[in-house]
């Protein structure tokens, strides 16, 4: 069972404002309640957990989670009739409604009802918080600037998921065994995934309870979340199964799906707009110029549902342990190397024609130089690591890279190098 860690930057930030709106969106599971209420035990704190149905039956349940401070006597059945009861509400006091889009998709006029509450009829000791998990819907109700609610919220949080030092801080395991980043690729850095794992548990065991045995706790999880984004029919689920089985390029996912490239792009565009895949370009590159673009789904536990649960479902009871363990280990080395990327504000990948390839490229302190690594999920000799270091000095010599960029270093990094630089970031 995990237990409560970092977020210390959010605390700081919900502890510091004293905001009458205050905006927490992120994707279901990340945290955002665990988070709320951690801060609730500071302040006058009063929850609702908002229900997807009718507009009476959602503000029945949250009247009555609000009872305590509310009126006695007074009941509504509408927005119009439960803002007044609002105002008049005479203790401090916080009132945090999760799931807001629910209520949203049930009554669309309550955004405008509810700035006109924020702006005239709150109560200046009365202050709300509203979360979601839909990042689409959160994005446009309180980022759009034609929306009602638009510049409404003094503050908002994006609440992301955790990395790996988390991840072992939570289960209480060694961040340097190599294992244990195998079993956090399955999940990611999300902490609800985390108290599904029972940490004396090897990673195929968790593959088992998490994804592939009876009854499998993440086995509708792409469901929920595509849901959540209103996302819906088959196009971007066959989008996700292009990626997860190697289809990284625009032109490679539409010929397996069957489909013109242009097709593609209004869903790519809401698939990322939903923070649920995401778009790559090499090294120095910019979109406006770069027409070499990768995407790959932006979540660890999506990417082994789709990279390694679909291809292998039907067969994985039939699989040798050592077989099971090879698949894992290869979805890691993946995650591996996006987690060393995502330590630089400017590393990335670089890729040119089939035979030059970098796993990770970044800025150097020295002026137009770079620091070029090279990445394996295992141990590396001395001498295997001096062999590849040769290698991708000759690639860059004859990269395009080269005629921008200098080289100042290669590094050549085995798993435990990796860690450790991943628990000391």
């Amino acid at each position: 069972m995990s237990h409560f860690v970092n977020r210390i930057d959010e605390l700081a930030r919900l502890r510091d404002t004293s905001a009458g709106l205050i905006v927490i969106f992120g994707r279901r599971r990340v945290g955002k309640t665990t988070l709320i209420e951690r801060w609730g035990k500071t302040c006058h704190f009063r929850y609702s957990q908002a229900i997807e149905g009718a507009e009476p039956i959602q503000i029945s349940q949250l009247m009555d989670d609000l009872s305590s401070i509310l009126p006695q006597g007074l009941r509504a059945e509408s927005w119009k009739e439960l803002f007044p009861i609002l105002s008049l509400i005479k203790q401090e006091c916080v009132i945090a409604i999760d799931e807001f889009p629910y209520l949203v998709k049930s009554q669309p006029s309550l955004p405008s009802r509810l700035q006109k509450w924020m702006d005239h009829d709150r109560p200046p000791h009365v202050r709300l918080v509203l979360l979601g998990s839909s990042q689409t819907m959160m994005n446009s109700l309180f980022l759009n600037s034609n929306a009602p609610l638009y510049e409404r919220a003094d503050l908002i949080l994006h609440v992301s998921p955790m990395g790996y030092r988390y991840f072992c801080e939570a289960l209480s395991l060694d961040p340097l065994l190599p294992e244990n980043f195998d079993k956090f690729s399955l999940v990611g850095g999300v902490p609800r995934y985390w108290s599904y794992i029972n940490r004396e548990d090897e990673a195929t065991q968790i593959a088992d309870r998490l994804f592939f045995g009876k009854s499998a706790l993440l086995e509708s999880e792409p469901d929920r979340l595509l849901r959540d984004e209103d996302v819906n029919g088959m196009q971007a689920k066959s989008i996700f199964e292009c990626i997860g089985r190697g289809a990284n390029k625009p032109s490679e996912i539409a010929s397996r799906m069957g489909i013109e490239q242009t097709a593609l792009s209004k869903p790519l565009q809401l698939l990322m707009h939903a923070s649920l895949i995401k778009r790559s370009l090499p090294f120095g590159e910019s979109i406006r110029s770069s027409k070499r673009t990768l995407y790959s789904i932006a979540d660890f536990a999506l990417t082994f549902w789709y990279g390694c649960y679909s291809p292998h479902r039907s067969r994985w009871h039939l699989y040798s342990q050592d077989h099971k363990q090879k698949i894992i280990h290869d979805h890691a080395a993946q995650v591996l190397e996006e987690c060393y990327r995502n330590q630089f504000p400017d590393g990335a990948r670089y890729w040119e024609g089939q035979h030059v390839e970098f796993d990770c490229v970044r800025h150097s302190r020295k002026s137009q130089h770079v620091i070029i690594t090279e990445i394996k999920h295992r141990l590396i000799s001395d001498s295997e690591a001096n062999n590849l270091k040769a290698t991708l000095e000759e690639k860059f010599a004859k990269s395009k890279l080269a005629s921008n960029f200098k080289l100042d270093e290669v590094e050549v990094l085995g798993t435990k190098d990796v860690l450790d630089r991943l628990q000391k970031s």
